[in-house]
């Protein structure tokens, strides 16, 4: 994108970071989410909190899985107790604008939370039990949420070796994008984009709604 006008804070970042993003040429979306990113660091020296940052992904992108924006914030805070404005933008870019291929590499991240390439067993039962709604007791549940993981893995596991790995979840998303967050919504559903969208443009008040939200806490 070309580079909008820049403020105090955004001059701090490179050329290449700021090419990198995907937000309206005029620069009203970025300079929007800096005021954003301002006002819900007011208390904490520019550093955006995991606190903050997990009810902000739940108000305006209706992101509530709390295991899914753990993962968000430790891989876009590299393992760091908050978020800087660099990081802020660049998670919000990946949420509106990532292309195809970067919606499956981030997902696949998401999930592979032993990093090592592969989805494993115990991992996809971290993101699916609690989605799973069992009537049966503890026990019958555990087991029927096992019985389904590996009815996934038979559609996953191109290459039959135990595990997903990245081929095979691209694959498979390939054969059917519906399963691409099948494991848990990671990324907004397109009418929340549309709406986070219509707000950094100035067609809905969003500062006013932060505002409101951030008097309520």
């Amino acid at each position: 994108m070309p580079l909008p006008r820049l403020s105090f804070e955004q001059k701090k970042f490179d050329r290449t970071f700021l090419s990198s993003l995907n937000f309206d040429e005029s620069g009203i979306e970025i300079n929007r989410l800096t005021l954003i990113f301002n006002k819900l660091c007011t208390t904490n020296n520019n550093q955006l909190t995991r606190e903050y940052f997990r009810d902000f992904l739940s108000t305006l992108f209706d992101l509530n899985d709390e295991t899914i924006v753990e993962r968000l914030f430790i891989l876009i805070g590299q393992g760091e107790k908050t978020l800087s404005l660099k990081q802020f933008l660049y998670s919000i870019n990946l949420l509106l604008y990532a292309s195809y291929d970067e919606q499956i590499k981030f997902i696949f991240r998401i999930y592979d939370v032993s990093a090592d390439g592969n989805l494993q067993r115990e991992e996809l039962f971290t993101f699916l039990r609690k989605d799973l709604l069992i009537i049966n007791e503890k026990e019958d549940g555990d087991m029927i949420l096992h019985e389904f993981i590996t009815l996934l893995f038979k559609k996953f596991d191109k290459d039959h070796d135990g595990v997903i790995s990245f081929d095979d979840y691209k694959r498979t998303c390939q054969e059917n994008s519906t399963l691409m967050q099948c494991f848990g919504q990671v990324l907004p559903r397109l009418f929340r984009k549309h709406m986070v969208k219509s707000m950094l443009n100035g067609n809905i008040s969003i500062i006013s709604k932060k505002e409101k939200y951030l008097n309520e806490k």
